[in-house]
């Protein structure tokens, strides 16, 4: 029997998960942060206030201790998304910025960035100017996206698909505006990567805090079928992995695909 396509990579790219997710984190971020001691002092005083009111979305490291307390800290996984180590002279929109890690970590890595999101109080919208970094931010829905919004070489819309009524819609909006390649993360099914069925589970589950749903779970060839009828050309890598909250913080453990598909 022939192995449907990508399933092989798949099974190799889950049985490979635990030891990679098992590294220490290290600081990624201390290199865009602002020489300027009042903005160096801002960023810690601000640090401060969102770690005492409970913390944020992202796990956001600056060095020297300065650590902005999250659910989840992405630099465990983001070897798993398959973005360029450097970034120089690239356009980048993160769609779904939340608190920013990706929108960050590719300014690290040299790009020139723009975030996203529906949400007028994610942290990140407070550390732009407070950091050395070249990143501009809008407030806008991803249905929003069109060509005027601009072309970007590389897109990034983690963990977002999973939470939108229409993720095809979504996909069709995001190739609008990419020029280059598209990184797209999502919760999917429990045996994605070893099923070969285009599978779009509703799972219809309403967070207590507001108009946040976890609507679907998309399994890897289900996801990848909908990036070709979105348009992309091809699908060049795929990724499994269980994305698990930090210690402490309300506890989540979901898998996850990624899959990096090109214009």
């Amino acid at each position: 029997m022939r192995m449907p396509w990508g399933l092989k990579n798949r099974v190799r790219a889950i049985a490979d998960q635990g030891a990679e997710e098992g590294q220490s984190p290290r600081s990624t971020l201390a290199a865009i942060v602002s020489r300027n001691p009042e903005h160096h002092g801002r960023l810690v005083q601000f640090v401060r206030a969102v770690n005492a009111s409970g913390g944020g979305y992202h796990r956001l490291d600056f060095g020297d201790g300065v650590v902005m307390l999250g659910n989840y800290d992405m630099h465990r996984y983001v070897h798993f998304y398959h973005i360029p180590e450097r970034l120089d002279g690239q356009s980048v929109l993160d769609v779904g910025a939340a608190d920013g890690y990706f929108a960050l970590e590719c300014a690290r890595r040299g790009g020139a960035v723009t975030a996203m999101d529906v949400d007028d109080k994610v942290a990140l919208r407070t550390l732009v100017p407070l950091l050395n970094v070249p990143l501009r931010f809008a407030l806008m829905s991803v249905y929003e996206l069109d060509e005027g919004f601009g072309l970007f070489d590389l897109v990034v819309c983690g963990s977002l698909l999973m939470h939108l009524p229409d993720p095809l819609g979504a996909l069709r909006r995001i190739r609008s505006v990419c020029r280059g390649q598209a990184v797209i993360a999502t919760a999917c099914p429990r045996h994605s990567a070893s099923s070969a069925r285009p599978v779009c589970e509703f799972v219809g589950e309403k967070s207590a805090h507001g108009d946040y749903w976890h609507y679907w779970n998309i399994s890897a060839t289900a996801l990848s079928s909908m990036l070709l009828a979105a348009d992309f050309s091809q699908v060049t890598h795929e990724s499994h992995f269980v994305l698990a909250s930090e210690p402490g913080r309300t506890p989540f453990a979901t898998p996850h695909v990624a899959m990096a598909a090109t214009v």
